[in-house]
């Protein structure tokens, strides 16, 4: 019989978040909001050829766009995330947030709340966001074991806050080392990962988190 993912999408698609986040201050002073300097890759890999080819980090699938820039306006970002307690935090990746001046996230259920920057990590792109004042939302598992290559997935994420989209694949390899800093060492995934789903959970059969969507890499 043919695998379905309905029952385990159905319990683990409304910890999954949408992420917007809005960069306006350095735009308005008349600088660029993507310079070779924000570049935080190692230098002729393949994600600052992402970054230079783009002006952001385009190899991700949760970019920056919008009117940034010299001359003012504001730059955008999109991205996903997903809860981790029921009183709000949720994690992401550092590259969604990185420089925001205000984030937003966006629930299953379309409702839109303000959220704050915790912390952030750069080397491992993961960031920890917080919305305060609810304490019902319902979040994800992380996974204690470990993704075995072959082991089925389900990729969730939440682009533009139009309500959660899931991606079925395997485990393709593990340790893939892509350039990408010093703690270089993903899994890969043949589920299609797509613009606006970094930040977003991969997801085993038991509905627990067994890694963070963060890199298209082809």
């Amino acid at each position: 019989q043919p695998i379905g993912f309905a029952d385990i999408v159905e319990r683990v698609k409304p910890s999954v978040i949408s992420v917007r986040v809005r960069v306006g201050e350095k735009a308005t002073t008349g600088e660029s909001t993507a310079s070779p300097e924000d570049n935080p890759f190692p230098p002729n890999s393949p994600m600052e050829r992402f970054f230079r080819r783009f002006g952001g980090p385009d190899g991700f699938p949760g970019g920056r766009g919008g009117r940034g820039g010299r001359g003012g306006g504001q730059m955008t970002g999109q991205g996903s995330g997903f809860f981790i307690s029921a009183d709000g935090y949720a994690v992401t990746n550092n590259h969604v947030v990185d420089g925001a001046d205000k984030v937003e996230v966006t629930t299953d259920d379309g409702k839109v709340h303000t959220a704050k920057v915790i912390g952030t990590d750069p080397r491992t792109d993961l960031a920890l966001i917080k919305v305060d004042g609810i304490s019902n939302f319902p979040y994800a598992k992380l996974s204690e074991g470990t993704a075995r290559i072959g082991d089925w997935l389900q990729a969730v994420g939440n682009p533009f806050g139009l309500g959660g989209t899931v991606t079925a694949g395997i485990v393709s390899a593990r340790g893939r080392d892509i350039g990408a800093g010093p703690y270089d060492d993903f899994l890969q995934i043949d589920a299609a990962v797509n613009r606006g789903n970094s930040g977003g959970p991969a997801f085993n059969l038991n509905g627990e988190v067994v890694g963070i969507n963060t890199a298209i890499f082809s």
